[in-house]
Parts: C-alpha cells; structure tokens; sequence
C-alpha cells in the first residue's frame, strides 16, 4: 500500500506487565497531567498525543487520561451523567442483560479491549461505579466462554483442535451467547490457520442468526485469506445491510476495494470511504482517498476541505503535508495564500508552526524564494528546526550562492546529522556532488 501503510498499522500497545507497573503508570500520568494543565483549553489532544509516543494504544491512553482526571486543576466533575442510571432501572433484570450484550458485542468489535467498552458504559450514561459492575460481569462472561472451550478440549467434542457444530442447536433452542461463541470460535480457527473449520463456524452462527453481522464479516475476512476477492466483498456488504455504519467492517471493505480498485469499483471504493467519514470525520485513510479522488475530478473546493480536516488532525505526518501542499498548488496563488492564513485560525501551536513551515515549501514550489527564506527565518526565531535552515540551503543553491548553501547545510546537519545522507542523494543537492566542501560537510 506505500504511503498508506502508516495509517494501517495497528497500535498493539504497551506489554502488559510493563504498562501495569507502578513506575509506568506514574510516569504516563505525570506526561499527562503536564500536557493537560499546559494550556488553557486542556491540552487533551496534546495529552493524547505523548501518550501515543511512549507507545500506548488507544485504550491504555484512555485509561491514563481517566486516572489524571480528577487531579487535573480547576475540573469540572459534574458530567452530565456523572449520577448513573437511576438505581432501580440500573438494577432490574431487563436493563442488566440489554446492558451486559451491549458490553459484550463492544468488546468483540473494540479488540477485546476493557477499556473502550468501559468508556462505551459510560456514554450511555452509566456511572463510573455501574460502569465497573458491567465489566466485572462481563469479565466473568467472557471467562466462562474460555472455561467452555477448555471442557470441550478436554472432552473430545473438539477433536484435533477442530470445533464441531452441535446439531442440535437451533434457533428455537439458543440464545445469542451461543451464537457469540460459533464467531469467536470461527475468529480463533481463523486466526490459527484453519479456514475450513471457521467458515463451517461460522455459517453455523449465521443459521443460528440470519443478523449475525459478525459471522457475515469474519466470512468476509476468511474469503480475503482464501484470495477469493468477489466472495469477500459480498459478505462484506452482507455484513453492512444489517449495520451499515459499522467502521471496521467498512474499513475492511475500502482496504479490500483499494487491493482491486479499477474503473469498475472505484464509485463503490469512494462512497465507503465517504460513508466511513460520515461516521468518523476524521479517519485518515478515508481522507487521504477521497482526497486524491477529488483531486483526480479536479473538484478542489472538497478536496480542500478534506485535505484541511487531515492536516488539523495528523500534520505530524508527511502525507498530510503533501497533500495539503498538492492541492494548494492547484488553486490560484492569491487563493491559496489566503487559506494559509484562513486556516491557521484557531490550531494549536504546533500545528500552526508546521503549517507555516508547509507555506515556506510552497512559495519554495512557486520560486517565490526570498518570501520561503523569510518564511523560514522567521520560524527558526519562534523555534529551531533542522529542515527550515535545509530548505533555505537548498534555494540557495538554487541561487548559486554556494557559500551561504554550505553555512545553511551545516546549521541542518548540527540539528539533524541524519539529514546528511538524504543531502547526498537529492537532485535538489546533485550539482555539489563532486564539490569538496560538501563531501566534508556530508561526512
């Protein structure tokens, strides 16, 4: 996938033990709470953002940020679920089995994640404290599923590791926790290798429950292991016609359009990219191809606000930079200035620094060089960064003012030694090649 593969890979997170342990635990809180108490308007996104660079996936990072909560200064903990369910409604058997099912299919569709159901809990307004006692069922739940299979192990019903379908169940005579443990039995033969005993699971689970959105997707993610693309894709939209909002199996769906994306397909690629958006505005590959989609129709007004929406979120990430600079580049000059400044109204700090940064490269682009160098100038005296003084290097030897190349170059290197071997092989620099001062300076 190139470019894309960043946005695909899957945070595993922190080991367990290590990210359990007490020193952890505070260090991660102390990274916290200084970024949320960093500014004014709570810093979560910053917060987040840290938290994510020591390595935390999205669930631990949200189990971080409930720890400092309370300790952060000035907070409000009057949310507006802050009291839970009322206590009988809370209590009574029809609200604890919707309630325990409900945690019970997030969990499966969050990656067997505590936390995030956790959090699910308590946007449909359970307290903290109820949200607790669901997860403790839940717990016991999902342990009595593994106790289960380990009996049938031990008892021969699943021989050679194979698990067979009791034909005796029906839909008259199971629940849904069956049908639960038919998918997960076929998402654990799948996982293992073997496809054939996970897709008889799983048609199981879907004659058990013709809704069974789960089983419908997992056949779809079986049939993409087979290399059979078409039966993949009709399970997918099986799947979908039952939840059409579902964003992971829509993100399977667009992943696997992309891997056969032709003329044929390309209208069905974009609207799943487009409906996974109206779910999660900003999920980043589904903005990077309906980016590239708009550019391609020459419709430049979506594909800059698209491109806007990925750079607020993501400018750490070179795609988002280029994209943002591809479409400006198409737009008038006049135009596109004023969307520098339009748009950095209301960023954060850095943001606003990387943009300004992007506007040196486009002046760069345009040969508007002396406005790039003040450009960049300019942001070296807010804060140092290796690749301002690098650009400046390269205008000017565009210029062919060699010695002051040399002096920029040199300013870049003791920032970022690394840069050294990309200064050899760019065109940009080529021309200095044989050059004695640059061979010593690129040592």
């Amino acid at each position: 996938m190139g470019l894309f593969d960043f946005l695909r890979k899957k945070n595993t997170g922190i080991e367990s033990s290590k990210f359990n342990s007490e020193s952890f635990q505070n260090e991660a809180c102390a990274v916290a709470l200084w970024k949320l108490e960093e500014k004014n308007d709570g810093g979560t996104r910053d917060a987040v953002e840290e938290l994510k660079k020591m390595g935390l996936n999205d669930g631990q990072v949200a189990l971080i940020l409930k720890k400092v909560t309370p300790f952060k200064k000035n907070e409000n903990q009057s949310g507006p679920h802050h009291k839970g369910i009322a206590e009988h409604t809370f209590l009574s058997e029809s609200f604890q089995l919707q309630i325990l099912d409900n945690a019970f299919h997030s969990y499966h569709k969050n990656g067997q994640d505590y936390d995030i159901v956790r959090q699910e809990l308590q946007k449909e307004g359970l307290s903290v404290h109820q949200a607790d006692d669901i997860l403790a069922k839940l717990k016991i739940r999902i342990n009595t599923m593994v106790n289960d299979f380990q009996e049938q192990l031990d008892s021969g019903v699943i021989s050679g590791i194979k698990i067979i379908p009791n034909a005796e169940h029906t839909r008259e005579n199971i629940d849904s926790d069956q049908v639960d443990k038919y998918i997960a039995f076929g998402a654990y033969q799948m996982d293992r290798g073997d496809l054939d005993n996970a897709l008889e699971l799983f048609d199981k689970a879907i004659e058990l429950d013709p809704n069974a959105t789960l089983a419908f997707a997992n056949k779809g993610t079986l049939y993409t292991k087979k290399a059979d693309n078409e039966n993949a894709l009709v399970f997918y939209n099986k799947a979908l016609a039952i939840e059409p909002d579902h964003i992971q199996i829509l993100e399977n769906k667009m992943d696997l359009l992309f891997e056969i994306l032709d003329e044929k397909n390309e209208k069905e690629f974009i609207d799943t990219a487009k409906t996974i958006l109206k779910n999660d505005p900003v999920h980043p590959n589904a903005l990077i191809y309906v980016i590239q989609y708009y550019l391609k129709e020459n419709d430049l007004e979506n594909a800059l606000t698209s491109a806007k929406r990925l750079f607020a979120n993501f400018h750490r990430e070179t795609i988002s930079n280029q994209l943002l600079l591809t479409v400006l580049h198409r737009l008038p000059d006049d135009r596109s200035l004023e969307e520098f400044t339009r748009f950095k109204n209301g960023m954060d700090k850095n943001a606003e620094y990387q943009l300004e940064y992007c506007k040196g490269v486009y002046l760069m682009g345009k040969k508007d060089y002396e406005k790039a160098i003040s450009t960049f100038d300019h942001l070296n005296k807010e804060r140092e960064f290796s690749w301002n003084y690098y650009q400046m290097a390269i205008i000017k030897n565009f210029q062919d003012k060699t010695d002051e190349c040399f002096y920029l170059l040199r300013k870049t290197f003791e920032l970022e030694p690394e840069l050294k071997e990309d200064a050899k092989q760019i065109p940009d620099l080529q021309n200095l090649s044989t050059n004695s001062n640059f061979i010593e300076l690129t040592k």
